[in-house]
């Protein structure tokens, strides 16, 4: 059988809640509509780690972050950081497709590092690569991307020139090799501006009553990151989200159709999803899990968008069952006609699923920030910080919204012992203790999110951001 083509969005901070996929009741998305209509909807789909480079690095290799020591965002604006090719010891998703004969593309975010460069596993690249990724519109002076690793400043507003060199990647593709090609869109990232380009989309989100958001009660946890301090400001937030999520369904909808137009849509596997949610007032913060400190593992920093349209794909399924990011790396190594992973691989692909098939599957879920783990299953949620707390359970079929914390209740002390054993079963067998999370220096909970990232720093043989 032909190798499909496999085109993957990854977005940044994109929460699930906000499409109408998931029950958003004023958002206008026609291009995400059509993914959802035309293929699967994964309704229970979550990050492994609610922050940029981890979770990036989770899909991308399908090991976790104490498995490849990728604990932090990278703060790539430090060349020493920014110029490092952090997946250099991984044999990661883009090398495999490349090696089995897929031309690989990227175009937009990556945050792996390999500024200057083209990441390895791509045959072409055009990236976001001047210092920190910036703002979103540049109408008065150009921002410098990478094009093949060479300098390539252009204006504009930067999701239309992702789309662009991604489409112009696509002119220039081979015809007889399949593609893999890696979108990264960073609209729904702070700053949560608004396209200038689009005034009439914006006019239309200002009106908007923002009526799914919950009521914005300011989280004991805050940080000054995650805290909106004015009406006026949260509201600007609002807006600024909404009109991105529009943005980058417009971004999508020429993708999709340029696809049509080329004849390559009918086998092309196209996958929506994000590198880890974001809290807009949700539980108090604007975010993800590093909006309070201590870090939080709340749904609403873990939760992803997860649209699959393609070949043998079901069409208008909503799949239940839950899956994460290390599921996706092994569903498209099976859609690539590719091995698995491998014994110490924690995926398990969620290909069959797609498909509108029912295999056995195991509805626990696992994650970790530095030294925060989790384990949450279709019933309960335990997050354990290392290694006196706080701690956080939580009965998600009574209290989905995560509002009361029971950890320590004597009712629930033994589903308590059971989960917190069940978390360290797992990681022992998915972690590479010198690349562990918890191989870091003991911090009091109080301490700020800087002290505590530069105790991390300073953790030892650990390099990790």
């Amino acid at each position: 059988m032909k190798r499909p083509n496999i085109l993957l969005i990854l977005a940044d901070d994109h929460g699930a809640w906000s499409l109408p996929a998931y029950g958003h009741s004023e958002m206008v998305t026609p291009n995400f509509d059509r993914l959802s209509s035309e293929g699967s909807v994964f309704e229970g789909a979550f990050t492994p780690c609610p922050v940029c480079s981890p979770g990036r690095t989770c899909l991308m290799t399908g090991r976790t972050p104490s498995q490849t020591g990728m604990h932090d965002w990278l703060e790539e604006n430090d060349k020493s950081i920014g110029d490092r090719d952090w997946l250099k010891d991984e044999f990661a998703l883009p090398q495999r497709l490349q090696q089995a004969g897929y031309h690989t593309l990227l175009a937009g975010k990556w945050h792996l590092g390999s500024h200057g460069r083209i990441p390895s596993g791509f045959d072409h690249a055009f990236t976001l690569s001047e210092g920190w990724q910036g703002k979103h519109n540049y109408d008065d002076q150009p921002y410098t991307y990478g094009l093949d690793g060479t300098a390539c400043p252009l204006k504009g507003n930067k999701s239309e020139r992702i789309t662009d060199h991604a489409l112009q990647f696509l002119d220039n593709a081979p015809g007889d090799q399949p593609f893999f090609l890696n979108i990264g869109y960073i609209a729904t990232r702070a700053p949560f501006e608004a396209s200038e380009h689009d005034p009439a989309r914006i006019a239309e989100v200002e009106n908007f009553t923002f009526r799914d958001l919950p009521e914005y009660r300011v989280h004991p946890w805050i940080k000054n990151e995650g805290l909106a301090k004015t009406s006026a400001q949260l509201r600007s937030h609002f807006v600024g989200y909404y009109a991105a999520v529009c943005e980058m369904d417009l971004q999508v909808g020429r993708i999709l159709d340029s696809l049509e137009t080329r004849g390559l849509l009918e086998n092309t596997i196209v996958i929506y999803a994000s590198d880890h949610g974001c809290a807009m007032g949700h539980h108090g913060f604007i975010g993800k899990g590093n909006a309070t400190t201590p870090l939080n593992m709340h749904d609403v920093s873990l939760r992803v968008p997860l649209l699959i349209r393609g070949p043998k794909i079901a069409t208008g399924k909503r799949i239940s069952e839950r899956v994460d990011h290390y599921d996706l790396f092994e569903g498209i190594l099976e859609w690539a006609q590719l091995p698995a992973g491998g014994a110490d691989f924690p995926g398990q692909s969620l290909a069959p699923l797609a498909e509108g098939k029912s295999p056995e599957w195991n509805e626990e879920k696992f994650g970790e920030y530095g030294d925060l783990r989790m384990i949450h299953n279709a019933r309960f949620k335990w997050v354990k910080r290392y290694p006196h707390g706080p701690f956080d359970l939580f009965d998600l079929q009574q209290d989905p919204g995560e509002t009361f914390n029971l950890a320590g209740w004597e009712q629930y002390r033994e589903m308590q012992a059971e989960l917190d054993a069940r978390l360290s079963e797992w990681y022992s067998a998915h972690e590479n203790p010198e690349k562990s999370g918890l191989r870091v220096k003991e911090l009091p909970c109080h301490n700020s999110y800087e002290a505590w990232r530069d105790g991390r720093r300073e953790a030892r043989g650990l390099q990790v951001y």
